[in-house]
Formats: C-alpha cells, structure tokens, sequence
C-alpha cells in the first residue's frame, strides 16, 4: 500500500490496527500526561504496549492546547515501528538496508498544510512557544520543558543539508537551547558558522512522518541526505517547503515547524531531564547553543508528538534498536567486508547502544577480532560492552549470550578493552562537577569498551538436549494432549558441535533403542584396573 502522506494518516493506521488508544478525558501536561502514558513501560509485556492519543490535553494553570498529543506513535512497540517503516515486523532490517542503498531525493511544492497558521512578528512576541509547550517527562525531576525531534540545519560550505534528532529546551517564547552533541553533523555546522562569525539557521520539526523520524535518528554517514533516506522509506520523494524565514526546507506535510538562528556567541543551560542511561542528567553547569525563534507554523490543531528517553524501555530504545542494528548490520557485512556475519542486536534493556551483540558464521579466527574493532570504531559513544557469538547462539536471548560467554571464552585470552571513546552522557565516565570538555573526552585516553570474543574456538561436545527427531516428536505429543502454546527458546533441541565420533554414535543409537546392555558391554571392554 502507498504510504502515509501525514501524521494523522499514520494514526488512523495505528487505530484501524488496534495500537491507538484515545484518552478523551483531561490530561494535566505537567503532573499527569507522562506518568499516565509510561506506565505502560513498566507494566505491560512489549507486544501490549500502544500509543496515545491524548484529544483533551490542559497546563496545570487551567489553559488548553489547541490540537492533541500524541506518544508513542515511532516506537511504544515493535509492531508500531515495523507500521512506520511501512512493513512486517521481519522485514524491518531489509527495508532499511533498501532505502540506504537507493534513496529517493525529495521534492519542492508550494502545497504545505503546516503553513495553515503562521506566527510572525507581533503575533510570535505575544504566544510565540507558549502555545507548544511540551509535557513534563519525569515530574517531581524534570527542570526543563524538551522536545526531542528533528532539526534541520546546513552545511555553510557545501549547503550540504543534515537531519538530526535532537533535544529542544524551551526558554521563554522565543528561545530555547538545542542539545546538539558535539559528535554530531549539527553540531559541526554550528562550529563553521562560528569561524565566520555568523548564526545558524535551524528548523525545529515537529509532528512528521515516522519515516523521517528513523533516517534522522540513525547514524547515516555525513552528506547524506536524511529526507532522500526516508523517501526511500516511503517509496517516494518527500514533499518539502521552504521555511519562512530561514534558508531551509521542512515537510510540508509535518504538524509544527520552529524557525530560528542559533547564535554563534551565546549559549544557554539546561535543568535536570532524563537520558537514555536511564538517569537524570543534571548537566553540571553546561549550556547548550540557544536558538532565538523566528518563527512558528503548524497545522490547524496541531498534533504534538513528544518522544521520551528516560530509563529503557521507551519509544527511544525501540526506535534506535532498530536503527542500529540495521545500520551495523550493513556496516559490518558489506563496508567491513565480513561476509559471514549473521545477526547484530542491541537489546532493549541495556537502554540505547551500550550492549551490542554480533552473530556470526566465522571461517576463520580472525574473523570475530575483525567485527569486534570494526563495531568499536564506527562512532565514538556507541559500543562499550561488544560481544561476538556463534552463529547457533540467539543475540536477543540473554540467556544464549550469557551461556557463550560462561562457556566459550576465556577473559585472560578474548577479552580485549580499548581507550579513545567518548562516554557520552554515560554517569559511569566521570563523577559529578567535572567540565564538560573532560567529561567528552576524560583524560588521559577518553573512555573505553571491552571486546570479547565469545566463539568457541575447536569443537566441542553436542548440545546438551535431546535430539532434533526426538523433541519433534514430543512436540508433536505435546499438541495432541492440548497442552498450553509453547514459545519455545533456541537451542530447543540438541544438535553436534565437532566433537563427536563415530563410537559416540553407536553408543547412542544402542541406547536409544533400548539396547543398554550391548551398549553396557562395548564400554565394559575400556575398563581399566586402578
């Protein structure tokens, strides 16, 4: 099927697919929204989990927004993201290796719904950002109003366009600081503008298509096109609109766009908000580049859609898992030229790139050293704890992983740490009140990862289960009693790993056709007096 032209084409997807529940009732945006729409985190198993449609959202001073809220809508779920990508859950990976391999360039038009209503002037002095304020994501310790969305900036030299995701913490009506790492693409395009003393336009979209919300959270390569990436995505060219007063192109089908230049002299500070490492971040003092507003245009009653980080699971976790895996899956596979790998997987709970698992069909020993320095290398915060495993151990399963690591390696022989990363925004990497310049890059050699190889390195005794043809067949049993479904975990059978010959064999067909006795007697000739 085509896909979505806009937001609320896409919700109506979601609800027509049963993963869109409508809050009709009031919802406080400060004390009430989030905690309402997280409990589903913390309660539900991840198949349940659905967005929100929040139709009647009020401030806790008794003012109302003028459109809805809608969470979740880019990752509450793996179903929700799979909708976004516009295919089947397993199809997710190679959807995503497609667009990046064929992007489709966007497309001008003078059509844009998000030009509906647009505050210039006058108007922008009197509401300006105080009518898009956001919900407070952790109440009782947020000390800051964030938007985490896209913004769009350009190359000063090459007017190389870039998308990224970033946070947005709103000021006054007018300004907000953009939290722009300093690893990133934006963050880059600031630092040109500043050599030539010159502020840099940004437009804060707000409301898109999950399409653009996956191509700008990934980690695509610098000059590439964001909106040519989830063109791809959708199968066709994403229609753009010039902004109104900055030198950018936005969607024109988006629900809020924020204009405005961020100065090359000024920086602002940010309160307490929460990270993907699942804590607070409290800043330390630091300030983020301020951008004063320009201008705001959205949609008649615009959709707000807030995106939480907080502690994993959240839409953050989902999305860039996805992202991630997919995008190291191709790194590694083709760019890295290591054909054999099979599989690359962040799991959900250690929140967002930290744990990476790499699953691989090795035809040499070098093969898992060589995935291992290549996932450490491809950027400076994500990767810090990287294992390799055999291509029969499940990397989404913690407990095949912690298996292979328990039974396939040795730390003195294939643990390897390695210096010169950045912690990121990770507690672990410096203590509280250290400067900012040390905490990116702590002295004397930044942070680290460790790398292990957990492949087995000669062969080894079978699995430890009963036979493939054997568990069939008590699976077969199983269902003819009408015994409850079973989920059943890899391995689920046992199956030989090298080390078994042909005695072994023998013994074991003897056995199980009930021929313990012969078996008893070939063993019997091997008995030695002690």
């Amino acid at each position: 099927m085509p896909y979505y032209r806009d937001l609320r084409e896409f919700l109506a997807v979601l609800e027509k697919s049963g993963k869109l529940l409508r809050v009709a009732r009031p919802i406080v945006r400060e004390t009430e929204l989030m905690p309402f729409y997280r409990l589903q985190f913390r309660g539900l198993p991840e198949e349940e989990r659905k967005a929100f449609l929040f139709e009647k959202v009020v401030g806790v001073d008794g003012s109302t927004f003028g459109g809805m809220m809608a969470c979740g809508v880019y990752g509450a779920s793996q179903e929700i993201f799979a909708l976004g990508m516009g295919c089947r859950t397993g199809e997710v990976r190679d959807r995503w290796l497609e667009a990046m391999r064929f992007p489709i360039s966007p497309v001008m038009t003078h059509a844009a719904p998000v030009h509906e209503e647009i505050h210039l002037g006058d108007d922008l002095e009197r509401v300006g950002l105080r009518g898009m304020i956001p919900p407070v994501e952790e109440p009782g310790f947020s000390g800051t109003l964030r938007t985490t969305t896209q913004v769009v900036t350009k190359d000063p030299e090459t007017g190389m366009r870039n998308v990224g995701q970033y946070s947005g913490h709103i000021h006054d009506r007018k300004s907000m600081a953009i939290g722009i790492g300093h690893t990133h693409h934006g963050f880059l395009h600031w630092q040109k503008n500043r050599e030539r003393g010159k502020p840099l336009e940004a437009a804060v979209i707000i409301g898109a298509t999950p399409n653009l919300t996956f191509s700008a959270s990934s980690s695509l390569p610098y000059g590439v096109d964001e909106y040519a990436v989830a063109g791809a995505l959708a199968g066709d060219p994403m229609e753009l609109v010039k902004c109104k007063t900055v030198d950018l192109e936005v969607p024109a089908a988006a629900e809020i766009v924020i204009e405005g230049k961020i100065s090359p002299d000024f920086w602002g500070p940010v309160g307490a908000f929460g990270e993907y490492p699942g804590y607070m971040y409290q800043g330390a003092g630091d300030t983020v580049p301020l951008m004063e507003v320009t201008c705001i245009t959205h949609r008649r009653q615009p959709i707000f859609t807030p995106m939480f980080v907080g502690l994993a699971p959240s839409d953050t976790t989902v999305v860039l898992q996805n992202l991630l895996e997919a995008t190291y899956y191709k790194f590694l596979k083709f760019d890295c030229n290591i054909p054999g790998i099979l599989d690359v997987a962040f799991p959900e709970p250690a929140g967002v790139a930290r744990y990476c698992v790499i699953q691989i069909k090795k035809s040499h020993p070098s093969q898992p050293w060589q995935a291992l320095y290549c996932a450490a290398g491809y950027e400076a915060v994500t990767g810090k704890i990287i294992v390799v495993v055999d291509e029969d151990v499940n990397p989404r399963d913690p407990g095949a992983v912690i298996w292979a690591l328990s039974y396939a390696m040795q730390p003195h022989r294939d643990v390897q740490i390695l210096t010169g990363k950045s912690p990121g925004l990770d507690p672990s990497g410096y203590p509280p009140g250290v400067p900012r310049k040390e905490r990116s890059f702590p002295q004397p050699q930044g942070a680290s990862a460790i790398l292990i190889d957990a492949t087995r390195k000669w062969p080894y005794p079978p699995v430890g289960l009963p036979g493939k043809e054997y568990m069939e067949r008590a699976l077969t049993i199983w269902e003819e009693e009408k015994l409850p479904p079973l989920s059943l975990k890899e391995p689920w059978y046992g199956y030989p790993l090298g080390n078994w010959g042909a005695e072994d064999e023998e013994l074991a067909s003897l056995v199980v056709r009930g021929e313990f006795e012969e078996a008893g007697r070939k063993l019997a000739r091997k008995r030695v007096k002690i």
